[in-house]
């Protein structure tokens, strides 16, 4: 997933602006597998708010030849008051590109050229994200609260100034005037023009003074509460006491990691390296279920209470604006364009999975049978992980379990950097980190030919209180050509939740070791889709950057590489059993890729229901009992019972981040599988392809519309069929 810029997929289960543009800085993540920035905009504060800055950045950096200094937000921004300050000085530095802007206005038309109008606007987006994207990320990942606080203070600030941007008439008539000189312009700077004169109207440019500054108020109250609920939900970690024979089930290494307390009690928490492998195996199913509860119902009361003043919030924002309901001002400038086009497509999302879920559900009853339980039971959804298992073990003869034995974390990330260096030319150069905490990694990325530094990312893999709970990639830095000709490389971060080694206890040699599931490697391949995604990226202007593509189509690059985390090519390279060396048997792949299939219809029937309940959540007005509708929409969708008690949506956190746009993970997924199809065809790790791959779809950002990058790729229209064969089961 990613936010805003962060990406990433909630896990299993599971703000950026309305549009591609940069309307709000709430740089959020969501899980592994993906929050993103809160809404647009928010107030614009008198001038005085907005700190004023001294014309070159402060980061300290090496000076370029330019003589000005690279804008580095990590050597700044790691403490309180430098990522206050990292904060303000950007800020300051957009205004004066604004203000510039501004100072144009009746000046003849040959005074405006595409660089002191447009170009400046693109250069004002640039400062809003390097002001904003560091302290988003910290305000998840930073280990000290004092940082995570401070750095939280950064996005209201961030959301005054550009909800100020988008109603400064001034900007406006300028950018309008020079729309009116008729200069001719093509790719991204005809996009990018075209994209700023629609989100004016878009973000209230339009209203008349009084709704304007309703409006101001709504935007402050909307990041407001979307901070709070994502705060709560980072610090939310429950957890059960459970005896010793209730790990019965589990793998040994987890068993190890989880010795009786004192009082003889074994602590599981919700955090995800406890979470998923007790719900899955453990034989315990009580305690699964009551662990699965605690779960769901993260963020608790107080995020009920907070989203359903939010949803009203944003219902009240979207007829301001003129719209019908939230749902059609979030979809409108993404690929599906309005509310009626997703709910259509969810609708044939829903009837291709009729029959397959029907059959997988049957296949759960008879193993829930089997196990000792009722043919009248009702299936809660804590079973659906552990019953499938049991059947791919039973059925498809594949533990999973023994495969995590192949799956050595250290390992696999070294065999993810082998294949995409492999596939796109380029070096990774492990470099001092220098972060937030001695866990993060950081790599530069060279190109393998010229040896340049084409960008930057920070691995910060393993689970720890008080940080980001799934998985997403957050941008850093904002690539972009600058003014002086110079390129700002990208800089990005992973934020996972993987097993970590344990260190050697005393008189023992080596340490324990940190053993992936395969679902755990799917999502590292996903997530750094997300990463190739922003650190080769070519685009000129910072609005259409790395990621920065419509919403219904940014998790498609990284949907397609989660299929070499199931390749035999692949995983030659680097799964290999982490005691004996022997790479993945035969037997257990071929089980494996038989299983794969089995659990998918229901899988992504879980996935229509969020789909749909986010919908639903931003169509309604009111809402009302917002837990009424996680319930009506789980019946009517999902082949699970709805739990009482529970309350899933104060989990959700992508309902603060993919606000509407949920159902784009399965609208991506269906172009990710059409460009499979080349990718299978002419090999995997074929660098020709890769490299058609990186210059019609990776390098061009958000820049290039969406379905024509696709038919570039493909060399024909893009088509559902190899999705709806997905669904089925049929690949």
């Amino acid at each position: 997933m990613r936010r805003r810029r962060a990406l990433s997929l909630l896990v299993p289960s599971s703000v950026i602006a309305p549009s591609r543009l940069l309307l709000s800085v709430a740089f959020m993540a969501a899980g592994c597998g993906s929050g993103a920035a809160q809404g647009p905009v928010t107030p614009p504060a008198p001038q005085s708010e907005v700190p004023q800055a001294a014309s070159t950045s402060t980061d300290k950096a090496t000076a370029t030849p330019a003589g000005k200094p690279e804008h580095d937000p990590v050597a700044v921004g790691m403490t309180a008051e430098g990522v206050t300050k990292l904060c303000e000085d950007h800020l300051a530095l957009a205004q004066e590109h604004l203000n510039a802007i501004k100072a144009l206005k009746g000046k003849p038309a040959a005074a405006l050229t595409w660089a002191n109008t447009v170009g400046q606007f693109d250069d004002a987006l640039l400062e809003i994200n390097n002001g904003g994207e560091f302290p988003y990320l910290m305000s998840v990942a930073h280990p000290e609260a004092s940082v995570r606080e401070a750095a939280k203070k950064c996005e209201p600030k961030t959301d005054t100034l550009t909800t100020a941007m988008w109603l400064d008439g001034g900007v406006a008539e300028v950018l309008k005037a020079y729309a009116q000189k008729g200069e001719k312009l093509e790719g991204e700077r005809a996009r990018l023009f075209s994209d700023v004169l629609r989100d004016f109207r878009r973000n209230g440019l339009e209203l008349p003074a009084d709704k304007q500054a309703r409006l101001r108020e709504l935007n402050a109250e909307i990041t407001r509460i979307g901070q709070d609920f994502m705060s709560n939900l980072a610090s939310a970690t429950a957890s059960i006491q459970v005896a010793p024979k209730s790990l019965e089930g589990l793998p040994k290494e987890y068993v190890e990691k989880h010795a009786p307390r004192s009082d003889g009690k074994v602590e599981i928490t919700t955090d995800y390296p406890d979470f998923f492998p007790f719900v899955t195996y453990s034989k315990d199913r009580k305690s699964a279920l009551e662990l699965w509860k605690l779960f769901t119902n993260k963020g608790g009361d107080a995020n009920v209470k907070l989203l359903e003043k939010l949803l009203a919030l944003r219902a009240e924002k979207a007829k301001l604006l003129g719209y019908k309901s939230w749902a059609d001002y979030a979809i409108e400038p993404r690929m599906a364009k309005t509310s009626g086009a997703v709910r259509e497509f969810l609708e044939k999302v829903r009837a291709a999975l009729k029959e397959p879920a029907t059959a997988e559900m049957a296949e759960l009853m008879k193993k829930h049978v089997k196990l000792g339980g009722k043919k009248t039971d009702k299936l809660a959804p804590s079973e659906r992980y552990y019953l499938e298992d049991q059947v791919r073990k039973e059925k498809y003869s594949f533990d999973s379990q023994a495969l995590s034995a192949y799956l050595e974390i250290g390992a696999v990330k070294k065999g993810l950097l082998d294949i995409t260096s492999r596939m796109y030319g380029l070096t990774y150069q492990q470099v001092p980190a220098k972060a937030w905490h001695a866990d993060v990694e950081a790599y530069e990325v060279l190109d393998a030919k010229s040896g340049e530094v084409i960008g930057k990312f920070y691995l910060d893999l393993y689970s720890r209180p008080d940080k980001y709970k799934h998985a997403a990639m957050f941008t850093m830095r904002t690539a972009k050509r600058l003014d002086d000709g110079r390129w700002q490389t990208p800089i990005a971060a992973l934020e996972c939740n993987f097993p970590k080694p344990v260190p050697p206890a005393k008189g023992e040699a080596a340490a324990a070791p940190a053993l992936m599931s395969h679902e755990d490697v799917v999502t590292f391949f996903h997530e750094f889709g997300h990463v190739l995604h922003d650190m080769l990226t070519r685009s000129e202007l910072a609005a259409f950057s790395g990621t920065a593509a419509v919403r219904d189509f940014v998790e498609a690059p990284s949907q397609m590489f989660e299929e070499w985390a199931w390749s035999r090519e692949v995983l030659d390279l680097f799964a290999r059993h982490h005691q004996t060396g022997a790479k993945i048997p035969e037997d257990m792949f071929q089980a494996m890729t038989r299983a794969r299939s089995f659990g998918r219809a229901l899988g992504t029937q879980r996935q229509l229901f969020l789909a749909l309940l986010d919908q639903e959540l931003h169509s309604r007005d009111p809402v009302g009992d917002s837990t009424k509708v996680v319930e009506e929409v789980q019946r009517s969708t999902d082949s699970f019972e709805y739990v009482k008690g529970t309350h899933f949506q104060s989990s959700f956190g992508h309902l603060i981040g993919y606000d509407a746009g949920y159902y784009g993970y399965q609208w991506a997924l269906s172009l990710s599988r059409d460009v499979l199809t080349r990718f299978r065809k002419e090999g995997l790790l074929n660098p020709t392809t890769a490299r058609s791959w990186r210059d019609e779809v990776l390098s061009r950002g958000g820049g290039t519309d969406e379905q024509e990058m696709v038919r570039r790729f493909l060399g024909r229209e893009p088509s559902p069929d190899a999705y709806i064969g997905y669904l089925q089961g049929k690949d």
